[in-house]
């Protein structure tokens, strides 16, 4: 499985695919670019998305306003800007023959960026222009190219002079390529205006008693023209949209809630579904299966994109393709509804990230573990059985104190084996248990007894209910759980006061809560307390202890593995009590 610190944070803390997040960003301009065939809406709109997409502070669009002949250098002028002050507009109208990042881009029909520094500003004018109202940016030019024609220069401010992140060159490289192209759509449809116009000019006064009689009959035909034209650009339009999802290099799938309930999916989808995507329709014979980890199918509302559908977003969750051939593909999976802007879900997309090296760099890591603390074994054994030897028959009084060393030391590397092949099992979940019905007063009892004989010097006060029923638990493992709580609570509590342990009933739950007075724990510390290699600190000294920090970690594995629950709750300077929960239930879950 993939570990939590193996993830990347998304937009809202939680991990997020950055792939999935590009697709929304084309999905969205397509949507806002559909239909604007007018050039200075057109211009508008690119100037307006760039600068919202991108997370820019200004964009700026530059290009021309006639085609001209490709030997000839084309006029380079401002067409549209959005977060450009009035003032500036003058000073970015032309920039054909003035230095400028925009003209670079132009030049050498690549992304061009820089930083508004002293060299940047003696070279560049639109960057001094742009350093006028945004001081300290970062300025990015990109050529929209269109078979291999420049149609215009997109110019994106930044403010701060640190450059952007790495995820913004490849959406600024998407996004253009769908800016130039609705810019070639609409250079052909000025283009076809113009011949009609042209047209129409020359046509011979001669047969305008003519024209005048068939007006009637060329105004339906424009009519059916013209709807025939508006259906034929839709379709181009659906079918340039779907072009970009088929060859989307992300394996991604969008599902339409309208009609018929489509699905399309890129070609790397179906690549890692080995066939159809699950949700395909009409279904085929043969398809691929989305299921939990382990193998189990996903029934049809609990998968990601129908979840999306209903407004229900996943963030990263790990599931399974289950291929025709009976192999399986492990996916990390984002999904997110689509809506229009009055906030109506019109369907879903998902991304689908094969984690499969993932998992088998896992898989080599828990195996190594488990070698390196098994092979430690054997000879911890033999050091063991030396050391108690020399103990027990070294006559001389300077021997048995050294021994004693060994043997604390040993025992102490034996501890970190144990911890480390049960840190193992649970992040590999082959966590085992073997349940048998527990007096849980009792077991505490033997625990407070032990951990009073180990450390005669601290009091430990132990108060149950007596209505706690049997519990199924593993009585080792529980033992481990509360051995290490009272351990901490030694270690780190005030020795002068006493050690509480309670046990209660908690509705359909047993509680049994660990108290200690002392420094406590800082408030930083407690979100990450439970996992893996966090060692508790004291709040004053916030100074790190020895130990390989799995401790707690464990006994969050062996009470979750229960079906419980584990916390803490601290005040520092006053009290510190660690809680964890059990299930009262007839017989173990089926979970074992």
């Amino acid at each position: 499985m993939i570990s939590a610190h193996d993830r990347t944070p998304g937009t809202n803390g939680e991990p997020a695919a950055a792939s999935a997040q590009l697709a929304e960003a084309i999905v969205e301009a397509s949507a806002a670019l559909s239909g604007k065939l007018d050039p200075q809406q057109l211009h508008d709109t690119i100037a307006a998305q760039a600068t919202r997409l991108l997370g820019a502070d200004l964009s700026l669009l530059h290009g021309t306003r006639t085609r001209m002949p490709t030997d000839r250098p084309r006029p380079l002028r401002l067409l549209a800007s959005s977060g450009l002050p009035g003032a500036l507009a003058g000073a970015l109208d032309d920039l054909t023959s003035t230095p400028s990042l925009a003209l670079s881009a132009a030049e050498s029909r690549r992304v061009e960026q820089a930083a508004a520094d002293d060299a940047a500003l003696d070279r560049f004018a639109d960057i001094r222009a742009i350093e006028t109202c945004l001081k300290a940016c970062w300025v990015l030019a990109a050529p929209l190219l269109g078979a291999d024609r420049l149609l215009g220069v997109l110019t994106c401010a930044f403010s701060g002079r640190s450059a952007p992140s790495l995820e913004l060159l490849p959406r600024v490289q998407a996004l253009g390529a769908l800016f130039a192209l609705a810019l070639a759509a609409a250079e052909r449809e000025v283009e076809r205006g113009a011949e009609r116009r042209l047209h129409g000019a020359r046509v011979d006064d001669a047969d305008a008693r003519a024209q005048a009689e068939q007006r009637a009959e060329a105004l339906h035909r424009d009519a059916r023209a013209a709807a025939c034209e508006a259906d034929a650009r839709l379709a181009a339009e659906r079918q340039w949209l779907r072009s970009i999802i088929e060859d989307f290099p992300v394996a991604i799938a969008v599902f339409d809630e309208r009609g018929d309930r489509s699905l399309l999916a890129s070609r790397r989808c179906e690549q890692l579904c080995g066939g159809p995507h699950p949700l395909t329709t009409p279904a085929p014979a043969q398809r691929a299966l989305l299921c939990a980890p382990g193998g189990q199918p996903l029934p049809h509302h609990e998968m990601p994109l129908v979840r999306a559908a209903r407004g229900q977003g996943t963030t990263c969750a790990e599931l399974w393709f289950r291929r025709t051939d009976g192999s399986h593909v492990p996916v990390v999976v984002s999904a997110g509804p689509i809506r229009d802007g009055q906030g109506t879900i019109l369907g879903a997309i998902a991304s689908y990230e094969d984690v499969t090296h993932f998992m088998e760099r896992e898989r080599l890591r828990e195996e190594w573990i488990t070698i390196v603390a098994h092979d430690l074994k054997q000879p911890l054994t033999a050091i063991t059985a030396c050391a108690g030897v020399l103990s027990r028959r070294s006559e001389a009084a300077d021997i048995r104190p050294w021994s004693q060393k060994i043997l604390a030391s040993v025992q102490r590397l034996e501890r970190m084996t144990g911890d480390l092949l049960d840190a193992s099992k649970i992040e590999a979940r082959r966590f085992s248990l073997d349940r048998r019905p527990t007096d849980l007063r009792a077991h505490l009892r033997d625990a407070v007894e032990l951990a009073a004989a180990e450390r005669p010097e601290r009091d430990v006060v132990l108060t149950a209910d007596d209505d706690v029923p049997l519990v199924h638990v593993d009585e080792a493992r529980i033992e481990q759980v509360i051995g290490n709580l009272l351990v901490n609570a030694a270690k780190y509590g005030d020795p002068a006061a006493p050690i509480r342990v309670t046990l209660s009933r908690r509705d359909a739950e047993a509680e049994i809560a660990v108290e200690n007075r002392g420094p406590g724990i800082h408030p930083d510390d407690l979100p990450r307390l439970f996992q893996r290699f966090q060692r508790l600190a004291s709040a004053p000294s916030r100074r790190s202890p020895p130990g390989t920090g799995l401790g707690l970690y464990i006994c969050k594995g062996i009470v979750e593995a229960h079906g419980g629950r584990i916390w803490a709750r601290s005040e520092p300077g006053e009290t510190t009590a660690f809680h964890f929960t059990l299930p009262l239930s007839d017989a173990p879950s089926s979970g074992d």
